[in-house]
């Protein structure tokens, strides 16, 4: 098995590649252009799999490159590989150790493989039209702020205000495009869900993909990062109140908004929320217990391909 794994940066990759022991047999730059990659991944006599972590933008030229020639790309949590950065590495960090961890997290079975999906418009439109909302609020606290202590200054907390609502406007375009760019089936059966409006529909749709791949909703609860992380002590394994956030922090946080609703109004899921709170857990916990439930929902109306029921 041939494991290439690079540590992604603006300008270049810097790459490993590993035997099946995960000893190093070989290393490569390459500068982080379409037709650098391109050339590397042509000169490749064997062609095994690529890894490389989430990195915003930067890693998205090689992950492209790599699903238009069926070579498969596995894309790493940043958790992940610090996670096993901190375990195994000792002496100082390096591009090239970096690159010898995200090898090594492939051979061992982690990560996700980047598909066209992955790159969906829809997803791209959802996830900008978040961010954009959190700037608007950082945009609000500081007019807000500004006022209290310059409120001579009508200009400056006139440009601020205009920047809000210009945000605003931009946000509402994106937002109904990328609603618009997701199936309006899987959208309809998702909305069906109590706690998932049109939003939230279409930014779960697009942050899962295709929930067919996924061969239980143990498995996409796993994908999502909202699991328990375990924690091992000598021989015994205990299960942790907190969750393991290996997956994409936009689908987590819409599938919390749909759980935080839900909770008020769905009997069993404020049942459960009640049992929660009553054996002390705090309202995150309990509600990120909840968001489990509604993504196993998710996943029996989206894979049946039926509305859900509310049984009562």
């Amino acid at each position: 098995m041939q494991i290439i794994g690079f540590d992604v940066s603006k300008k270049e990759l810097v790459g490993v590649r590993i035997n099946k022991r995960g000893e190093i047999q070989e290393t490569y730059v390459v500068p982080n252009t379409e037709t650098g990659i391109t050339e590397f991944l042509s000169s490749l006599v064997t062609v095994g799999t690529i890894g490389c972590e989430a990195t915003g933008e930067y890693h998205n030229v090689l992950a492209k490159a790599c699903i238009a020639r069926d070579i498969p790309c596995i894309v790493l949590n940043p958790i992940v590989t610090k996670q096993f950065t901190r375990a195994t590495v000792r002496k100082r960090k390096t591009d090239l150790t970096d690159a010898h961890v995200i090898a090594k997290c492939v051979l061992q079975g982690e990560g996700e493989p980047a598909t066209v999906a992955s790159f969906s418009a829809a997803k791209r439109m959802l996830r900008t039209s978040s961010e954009l909302t959190r700037l608007a609020v950082s945009v609000s606290h500081m007019r807000k702020g500004f006022k209290e202590h310059w409120e001579a200054e009508p200009a400056i907390q006139d440009t601020l205000h205009a920047l809000e609502t210009h945000i605003a406007s931009a946000v509402k375009a994106i937002r109904a495009q990328g609603i618009q760019s997701t199936d309006p089936a899987v959208s309809g059966l998702l909305s069906s869900i109590p706690g998932v409006g049109e939003t939230l529909a279409a930014t779960i749709a697009s942050e899962i993909g295709d929930v067919h791949r996924f061969s239980s909703s143990k498995a996409l609860v796993a994908y999502a990062g909202l699991d328990p992380k375990v924690r091992q002590s000598g021989i015994t394994l205990a299960r942790n109140t907190k969750i393991t956030k290996r997956g994409s922090p936009y689908l987590r946080r819409a599938l919390f908004i749909a759980a935080s609703i839900a909770q008020r109004y769905d009997p069993a899921l404020k049942t459960y929320y009640e049992k929660k709170r009553s054996e002390g857990k705090r309202y995150k916990e309990a509600t990120v217990a909840n968001a489990r439930h509604v993504l196993q929902r998710i996943y029996a109306v989206w894979k049946r391909g039926t509305p859900y029921v509310v049984h009562t």
